[in-house]
C-alpha cells in the first residue's frame, strides 16, 4: 500500500487589500498564504496559545536555521525557542525576516504622511479579540517580501518575485493564534506600489491510503 497526502479543509477566506486576519491554527493543521494576483506580501505573526507571552521571534528563527530567507525546510521559533511552524511547501522561496512591519511612526518618518494604512494597526485591530495588545505584538515574518541585503549590509526594498499563485504553507508545531496584515504599503515597491488580495486557508492533512498499481 502506497499513501498520499489529501485533506480536510478547516477553513478558506480571501484576505481583501489592506485587510487582517486573525484565527487560532491548531498543532498538526497547515496554513496555507497563496498571493492571489502577485507581489503581494503577507506580513505574519504567531502567538503560543497557551503562552502568549512566547511568541514568534524573528531574531531566533534567523539565528537557529543559519540563514536570513528561509524557506521550505525551515522553521518559525518562538522567543522561548521552541518550534512554532515547519515550513513545508514553498513555491516562492524568497521571504524576508529583517525589515518589520510597517507603522504609523515608520510611514511618517519616512514619507512625511500620518494616519496611512500599516501592518502594525492592522495587527493591533486583529489580535484585539485574542486579548493580545500592540505593546506584546512583536515584528513580522513577511511573506513574499523582496529585501536583498547586499554585500556592503545595506538592505533595499524590491518588488517581490512572487506571482499569481505562489503560496507557502507552515505546519503549526503547536497550537497557535496567528494573525496575518496584507500589507497595505503603496510607497515604496514591497506590494509593487498596487496592494492586492491574498488567499488563506487552513487543512488537515489526511493520509488515506492507495492501493499500489502493481496489486
Amino acid at each position: 500500500m502506497s499513501k498520499v497526502e489529501q485533506f480536510n479543509i478547516v477553513t478558506e477566506t480571501v484576505i481583501p487589500p489592506k485587510g487582517h486576519y486573525a484565527r487560532v491554527v491548531y498543532k498538526g493543521q497547515v496554513l496555507r498564504i497563496t498571493d492571489l494576483e502577485g507581489q503581494q506580501v503577507a506580513d505574519f505573526l504567531c502567538f503560543n496559545r497557551e503562552d502568549l507571552e512566547d511568541k514568534l521571534s524573528v531574531e531566533n528563527t534567523l539565528l537557529i536555521n543559519g540563514n536570513i530567507f528561509i524557506t521550505k525546510g525551515h522553521y518559525l521559533y518562538s522567543s522561548k525557542c521552541q518550534k512554532m511552524f515547519t515550513i513545508t511547501e514553498d513555491t516562492c522561496g524568497r521571504h524576508d525576516l529583517i525589515c518589520g512591519s510597517c507603522s504609523e511612526y515608520t510611514n511618517a518618518f519616512r514619507y512625511g504622511i500620518r494616519g496611512t494604512s500599516n501592518c502594525r494597526t492592522n495587527f493591533e485591530q486583529a489580535l484585539a479579540p485574542y486579548g493580545i495588545t500592540l505593546s506584546i505584538t512583536p515584528y513580522s515574518f513577511n511573506v513574499f517580501m523582496n529585501a536583498p541585503v547586499k554585500p556592503d549590509g545595506s538592505i533595499a526594498i524590491e518588488q517581490p518575485i512572487s506571482k499569481s499563485g505562489d503560496f507557502i504553507e507552515l505546519r503549526a508545531e503547536m497550537d497557535c493564534v496567528i494573525a496575518i496584515s496584507n500589507c497595505p504599503q503603496e510607497r515604496n515597491p514591497c506590494n509593487a506600489y498596487r496592494p492586492t488580495k491574498l488567499g488563506v486557508m487552513v487543512y488537515e492533512p489526511k493520509p488515506v491510503p492507495l492501493q499500489d498499481s502493481s496489486d
